[in-house]
């Protein structure tokens, strides 16, 4: 298995869903390395274990940075590299004439990090996701957002594009149906569940949706059905 960036949206699934075991369940069966940069580190651990709100989640984290599960990346040069393309970004859409800030730092530094180690991106945020795999979709939604015309910079979108190059992007829901593939969540199948696996399954997706995953209902039922089940 290729080495995997994870963003913070997608820790922040996991970790309001009690999915962290399931992560260490998944990096103890594979080759690859979880990183995180230092932004994201800042984002879900630094600055929220400051925070009665948010200290739990941030507590949960560093005890996935303190077995290794999670490997910290810091890099200066890709730090820079990252605010420039940050930069290109967040001047790719307008309305009326302004740039729209569409996306943050750690986001970015992920991203660029990914690019960097030739590594999946893992990331819940639908923002970021558009904005490689379809940004005239993004165009449309921000739109709709914003209640204005959306004008598209052409020159910004295709340095962008040359930058990201081929990388692949997955989601928290993605890697946890490999995990329900492998067979971590066998313990919940109990008698109280008419159809224990579906159940199970469903119960994964719509509760990373419900908190934080930008996965459709569409979705979800196709996973279902991919898996075998009606």
């Amino acid at each position: 298995m290729t080495d995997m960036v994870f963003d913070s949206s997608s820790l922040i699934s996991l970790a309001t869903n009690n999915l962290f075991d399931k992560l260490g369940e998944l990096k103890s069966r594979f080759d690859g390395k979880f990183f995180i940069t230092e932004s994201v580190k800042k984002e879900i651990l630094d600055n929220p274990i400051h925070s009665n709100k948010f200290k739990l989640e941030a507590i949960m984290m560093s005890e996935l940075l303190q077995q290794n599960v999670l490997k910290l990346f810091a890099n200066l040069d890709m730090e820079k590299k990252a605010m420039q393309l940050l930069e290109i970004c967040n001047n790719i859409y307008s309305s009326n004439g302004n740039p729209l800030k569409i996306l943050d730092k750690a986001e970015v530094e992920s991203l660029v990090l990914a690019i960097t180690l030739n590594a999946v991106y893992i990331v819940d945020e639908r923002t970021m996701r558009l904005l490689v795999e379809d940004p005239k979709k993004l165009s449309l939604l921000l739109e709709r957002k914003f209640d204005a015309q959306i004008k598209i910079d052409g020159k910004n979108l295709a340095a962008f594009k040359s930058e990201i190059r081929n990388v692949q992007i997955l989601r928290s829901a993605e890697i946890m149906v490999v995990a329900f593939e492998l067979g971590l969540f066998k313990q919940y199948e109990t008698k109280y569940l008419a159809n224990p696996r579906k159940e199970i399954l469903e119960g994964i997706l719509w509760g990373l949706r419900l908190r934080g995953c930008a996965i459709s209902t569409e979705e979800i039922a196709d996973v279902i059905r991919l898996e075998g089940f009606r």
